[in-house]
């Protein structure tokens, strides 16, 4: 895979600076803090999230939009769904069916 450009590290980086774990940033947001086209960050955002670099953490409803907006967050690592029972989680459940 090719290394990450300038765009997805500004990006990246303005997600990281401002998400909090109650509001994620927008697309608006993303692309002025990193100071980028909103056309750029939006295309970018696109392929960053289909490449698993960023998610959408929840929708939010804005003012200026009839429907709800992404909010952008950061994947969370680790938590697949094998990792939802815990430990031995597949094992449980089979005693557990019988």
């Amino acid at each position: 895979m090719r290394p990450a450009g300038e765009i997805s590290k500004a990006l990246l980086q303005a997600v990281q600076a401002l998400a909090t774990p109650e509001r994620a940033p927008i697309l608006k947001e993303l692309a002025a803090h990193a100071n980028l086209p909103e056309g750029v960050a939006l295309q970018t955002l696109k392929n960053m999230t289909r490449y698993g670099r960023v998610c959408v953490a929840r929708k939010r409803r804005v003012p200026w939009c009839r429907r709800p907006v992404a909010e952008y967050g950061l994947p969370v690592v680790g938590q697949g769904a094998n990792d939802a029972l815990g430990d031995g989680g597949f094992a449980a459940l089979m005693r557990a069916w019988g």
